[in-house]
């Protein structure tokens, strides 16, 4: 009979390095098999999550540096191990992933401890080519995520207005160069497809386990664009689903209403039934925040556990039907949402001024919203999705 995941929850109350690596020894000593699987694992990757170029710790956006360097030493002291740090960040701008890891300090970090930097922006790729029927038929990926002998995968909680929330099965998406991510959302351009290309993406990584920067999330309209939100927690678990699941449910989410969760379920990637969870540690009940703010641009949820998967699809698809607008008295002209567009359906108004976005061409993909560092982007919901949750809300069916 297989053995049920292992998600561990402690409590730390702010980025206190030596609380933090207490936090982060005491989840991942209590994950079962955690001995066996480390073993004599010699390179270990820890693949972060790197969305923004400019904005420092303090904002919620990124992997924080304490974390990492907790890390870092769990592997290199307690375990012996080579570790690599990498990852691509979000942005398309010219350097943009260099300059992450040194807006989030983690220059230091690697500078400290002799953890090997890896740009997957310039590291070697390999093509990836998958079976029949997935939505991401080709891709290619950092190559060192292969050449390691344990990927550790290092997600910051946050909400997302596409995907409902960003965690584990989300995060492996960086793992795709530069401008590939980019593709991914022209090949998946509806919500539903999305969330399966990004399971596509994470049943070929596979990482062995998932530590998650929860010590302050980020609430509203993330990724990039919320607010932080100190939740207090490091959660570890040898399963990302698994983990995704306990994260969600703790900031009030129900997880099979998260497409991502739902299909990697459905694919024998993990459980999302908490009841076949063994979670250890701290108790959803004890450490939950069910006043969490969601993306004001979504659906909230509805009874989804018994929709079943294409009218789950529908609902997706339908309810976060939206498009990109500029808020000008925001927009700064750096136009990285012009560069990260992959449809390009943004452009400068003018000579030197602000982005337009040209409604038709736009394709909902939030890829703009998730590079923009000063809210500078609305998302606006299309009148169907307007229509499709007025009545929702007028029948009852929609539920905080």
């Amino acid at each position: 009979m297989p053995t049920a995941p292992t998600v561990s929850i402690a409590r730390c109350n702010d980025y206190n390095v030596p609380r933090v690596y207490t936090a982060v020894k005491e989840t991942l000593e209590q994950v079962n098999g955690i001995h066996k699987l480390v073993g004599q694992k010699k390179k270990v990757l820890l693949k972060l999550n790197l969305l923004s170029s400019s904005l420092g710790p303090e904002y919620a956006v990124n992997t924080h540096p304490a974390v990492v360097r907790a890390l870092v030493d769990f592997f290199q002291k307690d375990v012996g191990a080579e570790v690599y740090i990498g990852d691509s960040c979000g942005s398309l701008r010219t350097g943009s992933t260099n300059k992450a890891f040194k807006v989030t300090r983690l220059d230091k970090v690697a500078e400290n401890t002799g953890a090997k930097w890896i740009n997957f922006d310039q590291d070697k790729h390999i093509e990836v080519k998958k079976s029949n029927g997935a939505t991401l038929p080709t891709f290619r990926m950092a190559r060192t995520v292969k050449d390691v002998d344990l990927i550790v995968s290092v997600p910051k909680l946050k909400t997302h207005g596409l995907t409902k929330y960003t965690g584990a099965l989300k995060n492996t998406l960086g793992v795709i160069p530069a401008k590939g991510k980019k593709n991914v959302h022209v090949q998946a351009p509806k919500p539903s497809n999305f969330a399966h290309a990004l399971i596509d993406i994470y049943e070929e990584v596979r990482p062995h386990l998932t530590l998650m920067d929860a010590v302050v999330g980020m609430e509203g309209n993330g990724p990039n664009a919320g607010d932080p939100r100190k939740v207090g927690l490091i959660i570890a678990s040898n399963n990302g689903v698994a983990l995704d699941a306990v994260a969600s449910s703790i900031i009030g989410y129900e997880p099979l209403g998260i497409p991502t969760i739902r299909y990697a379920q459905d694919r024998g990637l993990g459980t999302a039934d908490l009841n076949k969870i063994d979670i250890k540690g701290e108790r959803i009940s004890d450490v939950s925040i069910p006043d969490f703010k969601k993306p004001g641009n979504i659906a909230k949820d509805f009874a989804v556990n018994l929709l079943p998967g294409f009218l789950f699809a529908k609902m997706m698809d339908v309810s976060c039907d939206s498009y990109s607008t500029v808020y000008a008295p925001n927009c700064t002209k750096c136009y990285a949402c012009i560069k990260n567009c992959p449809v390009q359906a943004i452009t400068p108004t003018g000579n030197n001024d602000t982005a337009r976005v040209d409604k038709e061409k736009c394709i909902g993909c939030f890829c703009c919203d998730e590079v923009c560092d000063y809210k500078a982007i609305v998302m606006e919901r299309h009148t169907i999705g307007k229509v499709f949750l007025k009545i929702a809300e007028l029948i009852g069916a929609e539920r905080t």
